[in-house]
């Protein structure tokens, strides 16, 4: 038994050396089998480059939170740089990172409906919904616009450069879906940077619903042109195709956002415990149920559908949300997970690209980025006369300095390289394998000279504008806050050691020196009664020797010789009379009286100042509805929450001109009273 063994074992190792043999004199058989190996990667293996991807972007978010010098890099710039690294170091080490190389050779190896499939429903639908709707409604015309015309004259513009500039002989199918690719602004990396720029709502949101807009139409464009490209003959069908696809796009995603706000309204109860589960389970769903729903079942416009769900939830859900701030920290992570491993990935697919190409198209690359620029600035300003015309007020006029802004803000990314890898697929099936890879070429390194160059300075731009600048009068408000914010906390410091027990073993002149830098805030002490009197801040004591001004003050009821000072907010802006130290609200008739609280100062100061006041009080008195609706003494399932919140925004865009909201208000109640749903449910009605 023992020398059969010692024969199977010998004719084993005969084997396995002749085996050896065979292959190293055949080397064809031997890339086979590497190949074979490359393609029987294990799929486990893909989840250590989002892992690690997460990992950086979390050293990344840490450190830029720590540094300042860092914390002006926008985060997309920096994961598409680490992209790039990674690239770097797979490609020149020829794929021999071990099991990193495999798991970053799968995600390039993904497919490219995948990818929009899982990355994008969840990344539009949290920009989306975060929308207050009244801001995408005041700019809803211009967004459209912008993004129907506006995508069609930058694909011309576009088809042009790439048919009569670029040397490669493209045909018109390629051309134009080239052009379309690029004519669209990438939503996900426009609203990442406006987040961080600081803009006006009013630009932040002409910028943004363009970027959510365009993206979904321009995919349509995209379409039409890439059924051509397969061979697929042009009829009339195709504008009916269009409509199709932008309308019942739409339609069905404001309809699943209608059902998910009704069925969120059902699980509003605070008290159960799942319905807030069951609230952010629904926004997660509906957000991938009406991209899939609407892109694969109906051959509809899944972006279309995923933004307009998610702009109806967002109108209609906000007062019926449970936990606000668990469904904000939620989505806001998702949104980290999908921008992180999305960047990262776009830039491993930059560098892979360059590997592919001939050095002169880097320098068409460079014109290309500078025509495209071009062709962004003459598409808005061809339009400029026309969102202004449509615009409705002096709120959302579009001026030079904002068309620049625009021109500039206009960045790609992760969509336009998906919707390239698709080409890339069908140009190899097609045999042209150099103008597919030329494709991703120009798609992925324009989107990333538009986040290295354009992102990074666009912050720049807007503060050399003045669009980011605070006023005055805001600065001087948030300055006299801070000052009663440090003399009450002073104060509170002073009354615990001389009443708290606890404080007795407490070192004052130790005390006093780690206090020592709000004394440096304060300036020089006022006089503590006046301070502590309703919180009023004394203004210089000075005698008006002015006959006329003495004159009118005694009209006015004031008596010559006081000081005038205005409470703090929780006194509703009332006048007060300073008179020996001792603040003292002045008496008047009960309906001046509650006209002097409703406007206050709002109705005095400079005309910078009164916006700036009555912007502060719709700010607090939208804080008070959503308290009232907290503690349930408004009720959040009935239409007068929603109504109450919009009326603020609405009013916040005529502060110019005073306090509107009671108005907008009222005519948003006379309309709804007049409008056929509720004489419908009126007749219907028992009661």
């Amino acid at each position: 038994m023992r020398t059969l063994w010692i024969l199977v074992a010998t004719g084993q190792l005969l084997a396995a050396a002749a085996t050896t043999t065979s292959a190293a004199h055949d080397p064809a058989e031997s890339h086979e089998e590497h190949v074979e190996h490359v393609d029987h990667v294990h799929p486990h293996v893909a989840i250590l480059f989002p892992c690690l991807s997460m990992l950086i972007g979390l050293t990344i978010t840490h450190i830029t939170s720590r540094c300042q010098c860092l914390a002006t890099i926008p985060y997309t710039v920096s994961l598409l740089i680490v992209g790039w690294g990674m690239g770097f170091l797979d490609v020149e080490s020829a794929g021999s990172l071990g099991t990193l190389s495999e798991s970053i050779s799968l995600w390039i190896a993904i497919d490219p409906h995948l990818l929009l499939y899982a990355f994008l429903p969840v990344l539009l639908f949290g920009d989306a919904m975060s929308i207050v709707w009244h801001d995408f409604h005041r700019t809803a015309a211009q967004c459209i616009v912008l993004a129907g015309p506006g995508v069609l004259i930058g694909t011309a513009l576009m088809y042009v450069v790439a048919k009569f500039v670029f040397p490669y002989g493209w045909g018109d199918f390629e051309c134009a879906a080239f052009g379309s690719v690029l004519a669209a602004t990438d939503p996900v990396a426009v609203v990442g940077l406006l987040k961080e720029m600081g803009a006006s709502r009013v630009l932040t949101m002409q910028i943004a619903g363009e970027s959510l807009l365009n993206d979904g139409v321009a995919i349509v464009v995209w379409l039409v042109f890439y059924n051509l490209m397969k061979g697929e003959q042009a009829s009339a069908e195709i504008i009916l195709s269009f409509l199709r696809l932008a309308v019942g796009g739409t339609a069905f995603g404001a309809a699943c956002g209608v059902i998910v706000a009704r069925w969120m309204s059902l699980a509003s109860n605070r008290l159960v415990h799942s319905d807030s589960l069951v609230q952010v389970t629904l926004t997660i769903t509906v957000a991938y149920v009406s991209f899939f729903v609407g892109e694969n079942e109906l051959k509809l416009s899944g972006v279309l559908a995923t933004i307009f769900a998610a702009l109806m939830v967002g109108k209609y859900a906000q007062p019926l949300v449970c936990d606000k701030d668990g469904l904000a920290a939620v989505w806001h992570l998702l949104e980290f997970f999908g921008n992180t491993i999305l960047f990262v990935l776009c830039g491993v697919f930059s560098y892979t690209s360059t590997k592919n190409v001939e050095w002169a198209d880097y320098g068409w690359l460079a014109l290309l980025y500078i025509l495209a620029n071009l062709a962004r600035g003459v598409m808005v300003g061809v339009l400029l006369p026309v969102l202004n015309c449509v615009g409705g007020s002096d709120v959302t006029k579009t001026t030079w300095k904002e068309w620049l802004v625009m021109t500039w803000g206009g960045l790609r990314g992760a969509v336009g390289l998906a919707l390239a890898l698709s080409m890339r697929n069908l140009l190899i099936q097609q045999g042209r394998e150099y103008t597919a890879n030329l494709m991703v070429f120009f798609v992925s390194g324009f989107a990333t000279l538009t986040l290295l160059v354009n992102a990074t300075t666009c912050s720049l731009l807007l503060k050399y504008l003045g669009l980011t600048k605070t006023p005055e009068a805001q600065i001087a408000i948030l300055g006299c806050l801070r000052q009663e914010l440090m003399f009450l906390s002073k104060k509170a410091f002073s009354d615990a050691l001389a009443s708290d027990g606890r404080f007795k073993a407490v070192h004052q002149r130790e005390l006093d020196a780690m206090l020592e830098h709000l004394d440096a805030e304060l300036g020089e002490p006022q006089d503590p009664k006046l301070h502590l009197q309703k919180g009023v801040h004394p203004e210089p004591e000075t005698t008006d020797t002015d006959p006329e001004r003495q004159e009118n003050s005694k009209e006015k009821g004031i008596e010559p010789g006081t000081v005038q000072a205005w409470g703090h907010w929780w006194w509703g802006f009332e006048e007060i009379k300073v008179d020996r130290g001792v603040a003292v609200r002045k008496e008047k008739s009960a309906g001046s009286l509650t006209e002097q609280k409703r406007f206050g100062v709002a109705a005095k100061g400079t005309q910078q100042e009164r916006v700036v006041y009555r912007k502060l009080f719709l700010s607090m008195l939208r804080a008070e509805y959503t308290r009232l609706m907290d503690v349930g003494m408004l009720p959040r399932r009935a239409s007068g929450a929603e109504l109450l919140l919009a009326s603020i925004d609405a009013a916040d865009d005529f502060a110019a001109l005073g306090l509107n909201d009671w108005r907008i208000l009222e005519k948003k109640l006379v309309h709804r009273r007049h409008s056929i749903r509720v004489k419908v449910r009126e007749l219907l009605s028992p009661y």
